[in-house]
């Protein structure tokens, strides 16, 4: 698969995640015959550092100067209700000509008005009729595009690429999984305040969809649970308390699985409609998380059973190399599946 994106200028190795939650960066480079790992880092955003750009351009000004990266270039991406993600069939008379086809019936499938998008596109591959094509249109609202240029601008950086979170997951998993390109998968990426799924099959994005589900919800539970602001109860989250009673433990617990629940059943309800859209759908048989929800405790279990599928974790560092003495092992697998999105973007730009 091509590596998607937008706007390309130049190729970097850096790739900054802009999270609602944590601030994620991957920077990678080409080695002989593999790609080297050569620095990450996440950090939590803290209250005000979203409020306004200048707040969130200091915090990554910051990161920056922690980690003494000379590197001023940068890919990042976006997410959310300003990026619109569509498989769609143009009809067309050659490829040469499918450009302007795209450009002048692309507003029947954008709720937005076209003159304030930019809009990308990827050729998937001929249509079931003649002289049609599938097509990934992507369009996502300049006034967006321009925020992120502004935010990165700000905090003495460049934009190389502008990319789409499931693009870079997408290009995650090939890159990492190529044994897997010819059966269909599901990706799984949770975020914070919204998660996106992806059907991946024989190196294309066959489905794509961005629900509105995250791991903020289990911080708001537990919050009203304990009766604790939301930091302390995010603290929790991922660290978990072990002076609970048994009351408070057991609440706890059943509203999570009870959120989880919930989460499969979103999913399975987008697994039916996909394979409801034609008769040659193929079932995938593994669930590959990601995101930083995809740590939370129980939860690959939850969606094992509830799915009845096989759930395993992304691991964006499978096929780079990485030197033992700089990154512990188990320290990477244990952020692994929060870091995919921005090795995505670091791969998508070199």
């Amino acid at each position: 698969m091509k590596k998607l994106g937008f706007f390309s200028k130049k190729n970097a190795g850096v790739g900054l995640d802009l999270g609602s939650e944590w601030l994620k960066l991957v920077k990678i480079r080409p080695g002989k015959g593999d790609l080297v790992l050569e620095s990450l880092a996440r950090c939590p955003w803290q209250p005000g550092d979203l409020d306004n750009n200048s707040a969130t351009a200091k915090k990554i000004a910051g990161l920056w100067s922690q980690l003494l990266l000379k590197e001023q270039v940068v890919a990042s991406s976006m997410a959310g209700h300003a990026v619109i993600v569509k498989r769609v069939t143009f009809e067309s008379d050659s490829l040469k000509t499918l450009p302007d086809t795209v450009h002048k019936d692309a507003r029947q499938y954008i709720p937005f008005d076209i003159n304030d998008v930019y809009l990308d596109f990827q050729v998937l591959g001929p249509g079931a009729k003649d002289n049609s094509y599938d097509v990934l249109l992507v369009a996502s609202k300049k006034k967006v595009v321009q925020n992120l240029s502004e935010v990165i601008g700000q905090s003495g950086l460049s934009l190389s690429v502008i990319d789409v979170d499931s693009f870079a997951i997408c290009n995650s998993f090939e890159h990492n999984y190529p044994e897997l390109q010819e059966k269909p998968v599901y990706l799984l990426d949770i975020g914070g305040a919204q998660s996106v799924f992806c059907i991946y099959h024989k190196g294309q994005p066959v489905f794509l969809r961005e629900v509105s589900f995250g791991g903020r919800v289990v911080t708001e539970s537990l919050a009203s649970i304990l009766n604790l602001k939301r930091v302390e109860a995010e603290r929790i989250k991922l660290g978990g308390k072990e002076d609970l009673d048994d009351k408070n433990a057991k609440a706890i617990a059943d509203a999570v699985n009870k959120t989880f629940k919930n989460w499969c059943d979103e999913l399975k309800r987008l697994i039916g409609f996909y394979q409801s859209s034609s008769s040659n759908v193929v079932p995938a048989e593994s669930l590959y998380l990601s995101g930083g929800g995809a740590l939370l405790g129980g939860l690959k279990d939850v969606f094992h059973r509830e799915l009845n599928i096989d759930v395993q974790y992304h691991n964006p560092f499978r096929k780079i190399f990485v030197d033992r003495d700089l990154f512990q092992k188990e320290y990477l697998e244990e952020i692994g599946p929060q870091m995919v999105v921005p090795f995505g973007l670091a791969l998508r730009a070199i």
